[in-house]
């Protein structure tokens, strides 16, 4: 070998031991970077040269400088983190419902359905008790408020998660745009040869965000871009953000959101990541609640009334005006959009007239059909010759029945085989058709004495507020046979049951992430320790090869003397 060979050498030798030098310092710069992942060297010899029988290296060459990256263990990380959020969205809806419902507690429904119905069983026993009758309207009037503002809350999360989905997938648009964007630099930079290691490191840290907020598989292609994919679907091919849409569409009174490609509209089955959770939510969690307290509320108010309108009180009316009334009073009562909350079959009703001075009363029946006859119909055959004798029926305001008395007297209601006075809401103790309108009677919180606690007009009578305060526990065929108190039990049952298990999925998937991590951190981590050692090793490395190089010149020095 030449002694410039042997400066080639050393050369090659500062070369590497300075670029070493230079990637274990930036790596000790970026230890605490967000994102960064560590680089490493590698060296090998350069191609021996022969020299009798033994061979001589030539020097040392840098084969590259390497991103420390496992794409099977991040692929895994990132599925941790979609499912990390998708258990805390899962955990804190749950939970904010059941906090709501406030189970366990004095104000809970459980609670106060208890007391609503135990307030007509008091009655019952004492029918003439004033006081009692004023406690038992305070508290359907608690009841109903109670419902009423938890159907409020409810609406109130609700609309939180509806809010919370805009921006997330507003964040999610963002970061697509973003990645097509880096992909597109990535693409020119090292097709020119040039490194893009740091916008590798910026795209990894961004696609991390993204699996926060939606579950994606990303397939690297040959050119250094990535495809972004949610299930089967591509959200970003290369350069191009495909975006994704939130769509809200109506099922009757219930409102639904999907997700979809904002360029075509596909729909995304979306799992993971803050945005999968919040659909899962509204969907399974706080539209069932929704559903089941206006379930609960509804049955409460059709059971109710139909036992209260076909009651009599203590003062008969001389004027009564319906609490439901119809859109058009022209069509069948029954017919869909009409506006009654309940239907009303075919049979009849009593309009008992009660002649004041005499103290007699007169029965009358009035046939019903709600599929065949419209509000004005009912209003003819009640004002026919065939119909309630000293009873005007009219239309009022909102197309709903008034019923007055004549001069002299009073009218009352019993033995409704049609649910008509239910469906129009005439001497009902409830108005409203849900947990978002239910309450009392305006007429039975300003008068009390209108309560209708008796039956087959028996003076004192309590067998309506008897029969009342036995639907507590009376099964009711809309739920299965399941009393009113029993079906909104299981449902609260039921969510403790769903929240329960929420929680100890956000604890378990958060323990899953922070392992991956670990994991991800040993491969693409620095550390700081391992690079100090590198420091050293690669500075003797430099100082060697620079000593090498000095031998060298001075072994030229003499022999150019000699010379």
């Amino acid at each position: 070998m030449s002694l410039n060979g042997a400066l080639q050498i050393g050369q090659s030798a500062l070369f590497a031991s300075s670029a070493a030098l230079q990637v274990a310092g930036n790596n000790m710069a970026n230890a605490a970077t967000p994102g960064f992942h560590r680089r490493t060297i590698s060296l090998a010899p350069l191609g021996s040269g022969g020299v009798g029988v033994a061979g001589l290296g030539q020097g040392v060459q840098i084969l590259n400088v390497r991103r420390e990256v496992d794409i099977a263990l991040q692929g895994r990380y990132r599925d941790s983190l979609s499912q990390e959020m998708r258990a805390a969205m899962d955990f804190r809806y749950a939970s904010a419902i059941e906090t709501l419902q406030n189970e366990l507690s004095e104000n809970d429904v459980s609670s106060m359905l208890s007391q609503f119905f135990n307030s007509f069983s008091e009655l019952a026993n004492n029918p003439s008790d004033h006081a009692m009758r004023a406690v038992v309207v305070q508290e359907g009037v608690s009841l109903a408020a109670r419902l009423s503002s938890l159907r409020s809350d409810y609406n109130t999360v609700l609309e939180e998660v509806n809010q919370s989905l805009g921006i997330s997938v507003s964040a999610a648009n963002n970061i697509l745009d973003q990645i097509a964007a880096i992909n597109q630099q990535i693409s020119m930079q090292e097709g020119a040869g040039s490194d893009a290691t740091a916008l590798r490191d910026q795209r990894d840290t961004i696609i991390d965000e993204l699996s926060q907020l939606v579950d994606i598989s990303v397939i690297e292609k040959t050119n250094g871009s990535v495809d972004i994919l949610v299930g089967s679907i591509p959200v970003v091919i290369g350069a191009e953000s495909r975006g994704l849409d939130l769509r809200q569409s109506m099922e009757g009174d219930s409102s639904h959101m999907s997700l979809r490609v904002g360029v075509d509209g596909t729909m995304l089955n979306v799992t993971g990541g803050a945005i999968g959770g919040l659909l899962a939510q509204r969907a399974e969690t706080i539209e069932p609640a929704i559903e089941q307290l206006d379930r609960l509320a509804q049955e409460l108010i059709r059971q109710v009334n139909l036992l209260h309108s076909q009651g009599q009180s203590e003062t008969g009316y001389t004027s009564i005006t319906a609490s439901a009334g119809v859109i058009d009073s022209t069509v069948p009562l029954n017919q869909e959009g009409n506006g009654l909350a309940f239907e009303i079959g075919s049979g009849s009703f009593f309009v008992h007239v009660t002649d004041q001075a005499t103290g007699t009363t007169t029965a009358h029946e009035v046939a019903v059909n709600g599929d065949a006859m419209s509000m004005q119909d009912l209003v003819d055959v009640i004002n026919g010759p065939n119909g309630v004798p000293n009873v005007t029926a009219s239309l009022g305001p909102g197309n709903k029945l008034i019923l007055a008395a004549d001069e002299g007297c009073e009218i009352s209601f019993s033995d409704d085989s049609a649910g008509a006075l239910l469906g129009l809401g005439v001497n009902t103790f409830f108005t409203g058709s849900n947990a978002a309108d239910i309450n009392v009677t305006g007429l039975l919180q300003e008068d009390p004495s209108y309560l209708a606690i008796g039956a087959g007009h028996i003076p004192g009578s309590g067998q309506t507020a008897l029969a009342i305060a036995g639907l507590q526990d009376q099964e009711v065929d809309g739920f299965g046979g399941r009393s009113l108190r029993e079906f909104w039990q299981e449902s609260v049952t039921s969510l403790a049951v769903k929240t329960n298990g929420a929680a100890a999925k956000a604890e378990s998937t958060s323990l899953v992430r922070s392992s991956l991590y670990a994991q991800t951190q040993s491969v693409s981590g620095v550390s700081i320790d391992e690079e100090s050692v590198n420091l050293l090793t690669f500075q003797r490395q430099f100082q060697a090869a620079a000593k090498f190089i000095d031998v060298i010149d001075e072994t030229m020095e003499t022999l150019l003397r000699m010379a």
